[in-house]
C-alpha cells in the first residue's frame, strides 16, 4: 500500500474551506485517500488519518476550536 504525504492531506483541508468537525474531516479524508491509506510525514511513518490530524494540530499546522479543526 503507498503512503500519503501529509501535504496532500493539508492541501485537501485548505480546499474546503471550512471549519469541518473532527469527524467530518476523517471522512472526507478517508473519501478522498481510502479507508486503509496510511499516511507520512518528514518526522513520522505509517500513521492513520486520526494520527496525522492529531499530530497536524499538535504542531499547529491546524487549528481546533470548539467549532472543528480548519487550517
Amino acid at each position: 500500500m503507498e503512503s500519503v504525504h501529509g501535504h496532500n492531506v493539508l492541501n485537501l483541508i485548505k480546499e474546503q474551506e471550512l471549519v469541518l468537525s473532527k469527524e467530518a474531516l476523517l471522512t472526507a479524508i478517508s473519501a478522498a485517500f481510502g479507508e486503509q491509506a496510511r499516511y507520512h510525514t518528514c518526522s513520522a511513518r505509517e500513521l492513520t488519518a486520526e494520527e496525522l490530524v492529531d499530530q497536524f494540530v499538535d504542531k499547529g499546522k491546524l487549528i481546533e476550536t470548539g467549532e472543528g479543526i480548519q487550517y
